[in-house]
């Protein structure tokens, strides 16, 4: 059966023999599921020493995989009946050690020896199969990728210079449904200004296979402006010449790099604002004080300037209350508020710009009442309180109203505390300042326009006790 040609010539059935058993393919008959010949090929596929080893096998039981067992039994008993049967393209067959193995096969009725058969023929097919399998992975991948990715994706044809896919998030980004995108240029999508931009875009890449634009604007179907970054590429996909287009959308990092811009700005004119205050301070300070006292009431009006400066850093240089900022300039009399320190007013929001002026009028009322007025003594009391005035609620007004201390004379000389308190709160606001020294005890008031001392935003506020 698998005995050598003779060295003679050849009749038709030796010669037939020598290209069976020549063949690459495995090739194997089988009667009732039983293996009757098999040629080398077949024994080598299947790792078996030799072809005769392989005789009386069960083709089923002993060659295929339990899982392909009952799709092959039905293909081989439809050879039997006769009907064509196509090529298996691939199914895993059981190697002698034990392996699985991808085969693919055909067959067709037979005789062997006056008896029906099936005859077979065999190719593996497991290195193919491997790399099948290995591209579908990527593809697999690849497609994840594009279709989760965050930026949009396009890819052109470079001859046309057409659209032929577009991610899931370059639909959202444009407006545009899968179908509308496919087909159309880069410029009638708005992603280029025009035609001859495009062609450009498609020179370029053939000289350096990228492009990259920085900042281009994008308008989609819905009208929304954004900002996008492009980087066009060049590939070669197994022959054939694709360009992929990265489109990120810039919008809110340009909105964040222009707000930092003009962060660093206001920061550099607000500093350069408050060393001019320091210096007047400083400056007005040495003229009108005792060398002697000069550094300590330096420091203090220093350390109220950076009292209301720490309120607005933490607004975000959105504001302060003023409820905030009293008890911030009031520091060092924190336990007498509510007792010898009342406070009356609305939730309102002071601009910067009056938080400073303000602030530095209420540390030098404070210092002036704890050296000579109502808070000098073991009785005197501080009513502070803020409104903005019906029926207009126009006017914005302060007052400091002190009772109980000793009995208060006007000052026989005009010192900084005054000019604080009067013409640099007065500056702040743009408003206008009452001083009065009643023997009832000393008070101030101040007033101004809100437009000119609130923040818009919470100045028509419903109105809320201080004290609440």
């Amino acid at each position: 059966m698998n005995e050598p040609p003779d060295k003679g010539p050849k009749s038709p059935e030796n010669r037939y023999s020598s290209i069976v058993e020549g063949s690459p393919q495995g090739i194997v008959i089988q009667q009732d599921g039983c293996i009757v010949y098999a040629n080398s090929a077949m024994a080598k596929l299947f790792g078996f020493p030799s072809a005769s080893d392989m005789i009386g096998l069960s083709t089923f039981d002993d060659l295929v995989a339990e899982e392909e067992r009952p799709q092959l039994r039905e293909r081989t008993a439809a050879v039997y009946r006769g009907e064509q049967v196509p090529q298996h393209s691939g199914w895993r067959g059981r190697h002698n050690v034990g392996e699985l193995i991808w085969v693919s096969s055909h067959a067709h009725i037979s005789e062997w020896e006056g008896q029906p058969s099936v005859t077979s023929f065999y190719t593996d097919i497991t290195a193919t199969k491997k790399a099948e399998d290995k591209l579908q992975i990527s593809e697999t991948r690849y497609r994840r990728l594009f279709e989760t990715a965050q930026d949009g994706v396009l890819l052109l044809d470079p001859e046309t210079r057409k659209i032929t896919d577009a991610n899931p998030f370059m639909t959202m980004l444009l407006g545009y449904s899968h179908e509308q995108l496919v087909g159309k240029e880069m410029f009638e999508i708005g992603l280029l200004k025009d035609e001859a931009a495009s062609q450009q875009m498609f020179r370029d890449l053939k000289k350096s296979h990228q492009v990259r634009y920085e900042d281009l604007p994008l308008r989609g179907e819905s009208g929304r402006h954004q900002d996008v970054e492009v980087v066009a590429n060049l590939y070669d996909e197994n022959g054939h010449a694709v360009i992929q287009c990265n489109i990120r959308d810039i919008t809110m990092r340009k909105r964040t790099e222009e707000q930092s811009k003009l962060l660093l700005a206001e920061v550099n004119h607000r500093a350069k604002n408050l060393l001019g205050v320091v210096q007047a301070l400083a400056r007005q300070t040495g003229r009108s004080g005792d060398p002697a006292t000069f550094m300590t009431r330096l420091t203090e009006r220093i350390g109220s300037l950076a009292a209301s400066q720490d309120l607005l850093v933490d607004s975000q240089w959105q504001g302060v209350e003023v409820s905030k900022l009293v008890e911030a300039q009031l520091g060092h009399f924190k336990d007498l508020i509510g007792t010898r320190v009342i406070l009356d007013g609305p939730t309102l929001l002071l601009t910067p710009r009056a938080a400073q002026g303000i602030g530095m009028a209420l540390h030098e009322l404070a210092t002036n009442a704890a050296k000579y007025g109502s808070l000098s003594s073991q009785s005197g009391l501080v009513r502070i309180a803020w409104k903005v005035a019906a029926p207009s609620q126009s006017v914005f007004s302060m007052s400091w109203l002190e009772e109980g201390g000793p009995e208060v004379l006007p000052p026989t000389r005009k010192g900084f505390g005054q000019t604080v308190i009067g013409p640099m709160a007065e500056a702040a606001v743009d408003g206008t300042v009452e001083i009065g020294y009643q023997k009832s005890g000393f008070s101030w008031k101040l007033r101004a326009l809100v437009a000119d001392i609130l923040e818009k935003k919470r100045a028509d506020e419903p109105e809320r006790n201080a004290g609440q």
